[in-house]
């Protein structure tokens, strides 16, 4: 009898023990959670300027978030607070889209998967920017970006 408390205090702390393991290896980490939303966020918001770019074709310069909402795509102040965009002209009549973000560490695998590693997207370094393909090489950045942004680069027309 005098084992019995003793034996109750340690099926307990086994079962405590077990509950955390269990809860420790089936919810990802705030920081995992938080990248992949991220990365899906960004991946909305360059498709959500590309959008706008299509329904204006002639448009060059930033779409501001106004423009953005107005086509039903609001984003958080907060993802916009870290995120940027600009359309430049190129050639004769082409267009280049670059979006971009300040993003947690892990958003550009959460892109790659997304996407299916879509070699519009990568990260910039300075004045250039490499996509996430394997075998890319650097290339120069249409706009001013921040270093170390996520990235995506996208030319339509001449």
């Amino acid at each position: 009898m005098r084992l019995m408390p003793t034996l109750v205090f340690a099926l307990f702390t086994g079962l405590v023990a077990i509950y955390r393991y269990q809860s420790a290896s089936n919810i990802p980490p705030t920081q995992v959670l938080q990248a992949a939303q991220a990365g899906q966020m960004f991946v909305a918001y360059a498709g959500a300027v590309g959008a706008f770019r299509n329904s204006n074709p002639a448009f060059t310069g930033s779409v501001s978030a106004a423009q953005l909402a107005a086509q039903g795509t609001p984003f958080s102040a907060s993802f916009l607070a870290t995120a940027g965009n600009n359309i430049t002209p190129f050639g004769s009549a082409g267009r280049t889209i670059t979006t971009y973000a300040s993003l947690p560490t892990g958003a550009i695998n959460t892109i790659v998967s997304i996407t299916g590693g879509d070699a519009a997207y990568g990260m910039s370094s300075g004045t250039t920017w490499t996509s996430v393909a394997p075998g890319s090489t650097s290339q120069t950045l249409a706009t001013t970006v921040p270093n170390g942004s996520v990235v995506s680069v996208i030319q339509i027309g001449q």
